[in-house]
């Protein structure tokens, strides 16, 4: 018969192996049920030490290291308050995404009617800050208004004067300029449809408005983002790497166009990774590096003092100053006449263009001093 009688007292469960477990006098256990309990008491036993011994291994608990303290911030230039306000103004703007900080309390104030710059290297953070500022992420805390108006309390209303490419211009490559912009016109209502052939003559796409958009070229594109900015007739102008793929001629006709668009009276801000584009196009910067502003102010201010002096020996120094001044490729420059020299106070003077262009009249180009105290 293949049961057995357990006996009434329960033995320890180091025997188990050897003696039955315990039942009420009269039941009867199947071998079977009393292997699986076995079995189940060596697991959990076994489980036990094992949990045991890593505990030992590990030790006691540590505390989380401290996170290493932020490198200091440095002092922005001091920036006054134009008469008219700021186009943009945030303080301690923060932006995180998990553990990534890619706005970090940034302070930032853009005059209006200026070209403002917002400067830094791809990562920094710049997209992120276009788009907290437009309300297409939310911040984690800090306070942002543009042209007064304290956002987003009062997006909509802000947003009704701004015009804004981000990352880069979209359009359906199978209609033409002017077929995507009254597609934009048609949200925005009837005033916008009447702009649309001025907001192409004013990027000097008129003559291509017709075309199909698939046809055109990136700085072409760009410009007819702008078009669409200008359908609103806004007082700002967010820009986000407008210079990003052109070529210098496409570089050329997007910074005149900037230019003119802030003689209108209208404020242009830019992001931009680009230097020489930034001083060339812009008034003022700002200038970001892992999601902080490091300085910011007018160009003039943060350059002064930045540059080399280049010594230029030459057999006609009278004839290669008139060169120099009508490439203008120096901030200023200093004949020295007993020396036979042109001396060159260089920001970025592209010497190397006068030296291909006039090789038998130049002896030497030689830095004389560098002073790199507008960023440091």
């Amino acid at each position: 018969m293949n049961a057995i009688q357990l006996p009434a007292t329960p033995p320890s469960w180091h025997h188990l192996a050897a003696t039955p477990a315990p039942a009420a006098p009269g039941q009867r256990v199947s071998i079977g049920l009393i292997l699986l309990v076995i079995l189940v008491i060596g697991a959990l036993s076994f489980g036990a030490v094992r949990l045991n011994r890593r505990r030992l291994a590990r030790g006691p608990k540590h505390q989380a290291p401290s996170p290493a303290p932020a490198p200091a911030r440095s002092a922005p230039v001091s920036v006054q308050r134009p008469e008219g306000g700021w186009a943009v103004e945030t303080h301690g703007l923060t932006k995180r995404f998990g553990t990534n900080v890619a706005v970090d309390e940034v302070e930032l104030l853009v005059p209006r009617g200026s070209a403002f710059g917002y400067l830094g290297p791809n990562g920094a953070g710049k997209t992120t800050l276009i788009r907290t500022l437009l309300g297409l992420t939310r911040a984690a805390s800090g306070t942002m208004s543009l042209l007064g108006i304290g956002v987003p309390a009062h997006r909509g209303r802000a947003l009704a004067r701004v015009g804004a490419i981000v990352d880069e211009p979209r359009f359906r490559p199978h209609l033409t300029g002017q077929e995507n912009l009254r597609l934009l016109a048609a949200a925005r209502g009837a005033d916008a449809d009447s702009r649309i052939a001025p907001s192409l003559a004013r990027v000097g796409l008129a003559d291509r408005a017709g075309d199909k958009v698939a046809s055109y070229s990136m700085g072409m594109r760009q410009r007819l983002g702008v078009a669409a900015c200008l359908l609103g007739d806004p007082e700002l102008l967010v820009l986000d790497e407008p210079m990003n793929g052109l070529d210098p001629a496409g570089m050329h006709e997007m910074r005149e166009m900037i230019q003119s668009l802030v003689e209108e009276g209208r404020t242009v801000m830019l992001s931009s990774h680009l230097l020489d584009e930034v001083e060339r196009t812009c008034d003022a910067v700002a200038i970001v590096d892992h999601g902080r502003v490091i300085r910011q102010g007018p160009i003039d201010e943060l350059t002064r003092g930045a540059g080399t002096v280049v010594q230029v020996d030459c057999a006609e120094p009278a004839r290669a100053a008139k060169v120099i001044d009508e490439a203008g490729i120096a901030a200023g420059t200093t004949l020295t006449e007993d020396l036979g020299h042109r001396r060159l106070d260089r920001r970025l003077v592209r010497h190397r263009r006068v030296a291909d262009d006039h090789p038998r009249r130049m002896r030497a180009i030689r830095p004389r001093r560098t002073a790199p105290q507008g960023l440091g």
